[in-house]
């Protein structure tokens, strides 16, 4: 399909269908041939609204027995003689339905495993999913939507692009504290002292208590250990 009319031999007026592209509509006018010195373009219709493109179907060419081979950079079509080098190399076979090469990705016959067969989300379905699943790990959140185990999860390839504020802080940890060294004006015990409260722990001490305080001097670098029941007996402790 074309827009330039003086690219094509063997031209026959036709009244065609309407075919719609981005920008409006157009009404196939014509046909003809498209001459190159390796391969001609048979049967190629004329759309005088699709000024500076061309298009061509993969279908058609392949019914002229010619083979196709897409990749990152170029479509390139490729002899009739063209054989694959290796057997091995080819990972999906998709068949051929009314000139379209449709697939579903329950019902797939691939030569070996394949590792992602998978449309990407974009990045703000990414991050609405994971926080709508309690900020999970992407690499879970991929696994649950390949094997469709959450209802309503679209089987698409989820990306981390770091931009959870929430799991980027619940990642950050306080800096430990630095202990005073020569510049200590401390010149006594009990002048100066840490403390740490924790709790309540999984697992009993001796005397089934479940928090635990922590009580370093400063000065003699002497610690003591305290273990309480509850959470209020710990803070009335610290005032006796």
């Amino acid at each position: 399909m074309t827009g330039n009319k003086e690219k094509l031999a063997d031209f026959v007026k036709i009244k065609g269908g309407t075919v719609t592209f981005g920008g409006g509509d157009g009404q196939i006018t014509g046909k003809g041939t498209i001459r190159t010195s390796t391969f001609n373009f048979e049967n190629v219709y004329y759309v005088e609204e699709l000024q500076n493109f061309n298009l061509f179907s993969v279908s058609q060419i392949c019914d002229t027995k010619n083979k196709v081979l897409f990749t990152d950079k170029e479509c390139l079509v490729l002899s009739k003689e063209f054989q694959l080098p290796d057997s091995s190399q080819v990972v999906l076979r998709v068949p051929r339905r009314h000139n379209l090469y449709c697939f579903n990705l329950n019902d797939i016959h691939s030569e070996r495993e394949i590792k992602c067969l998978l449309a990407k989300a974009s990045l703000d379905e990414s991050t609405k999913w994971h926080r709508r699943m309690a900020h999970v790990n992407f690499k879970n959140m991929n696994k649950l939507a390949k094997h469709g185990l959450v209802n309503g999860l679209p089987s698409k390839l989820f990306t981390n692009e770091h931009n959870c504020v929430a799991c980027n802080k619940g990642k950050q940890h306080k800096a430990s504290y630095k202990a005073i060294t020569a510049v200590s004006t401390i010149s006594e015990p009990l002048q100066l002292l840490h403390m740490d409260l924790f709790g309540p722990t999984s697992i009993r001490s001796i005397d089934h208590k479940h928090y635990s305080l922590v009580v370093t001097d400063d000065f003699s670098r002497f610690s003591w250990v305290f273990f309480l029941g509850t959470k209020d007996e710990t803070v009335g402790s610290l005032f006796l």
